[in-house]
């Protein structure tokens, strides 16, 4: 299992062509608190709470389930989550989710069975990553970094 979640962080740290910035070194460094993250089954995963700080702009679409949240340095929060939706509907609910609520989206990246964006606004800057999950027919996992 922890290399699921490995891979599953992996889809939100690399990003194809675009350098390395504070975003991305806080995904990579080892989060100070933390709610584990289990990389399953939206039918099987066991939902945690969102801290009461974390914006309401931020939360993620209707109907996915948190499996997972850290707090890391700089006040950064890095979610995890599971969408109970193939990877088309879940990448569509990303992007309209996070190209409103008062969001701009950047250096975005679609492939096959992962895609990932940038997103800027309401006094923060945010990642958001997901991926297919091989082994959980019409499931996506969510990766959520949301900062200053």
């Amino acid at each position: 299992m922890a290399a699921a979640v490995l891979c599953a962080l992996a889809a939100v740290t690399v990003l194809g062509g675009c350098g390395e910035d504070e975003l991305e070194s806080a995904m990579a460094e080892p989060g100070s608190t933390a709610t584990p993250a289990a990389l399953v089954c939206a039918k099987d995963a066991k939902p945690v709470d969102l801290p009461a700080s974390f914006p309401v702009q931020a939360r993620l679409p209707e109907g996915y389930v948190v499996t997972g949240v850290q707090s890391r340095s700089g006040g950064r929060t890095v979610v995890t989550a599971v969408a109970p939706k193939p990877f088309e509907q879940t990448l569509a609910d990303m992007q309209g989710a996070y190209s409103t609520r008062g969001w701009t989206g950047s250096e975005g990246e679609v492939e096959e069975r992962d895609a990932e964006s940038n997103f800027g606004g309401n006094g923060v800057r945010g990642r958001w990553a997901i991926r297919e999950i091989p082994d959980c027919t019409e499931n996506t996992s969510v990766s959520l970094l949301l900062g200053t």
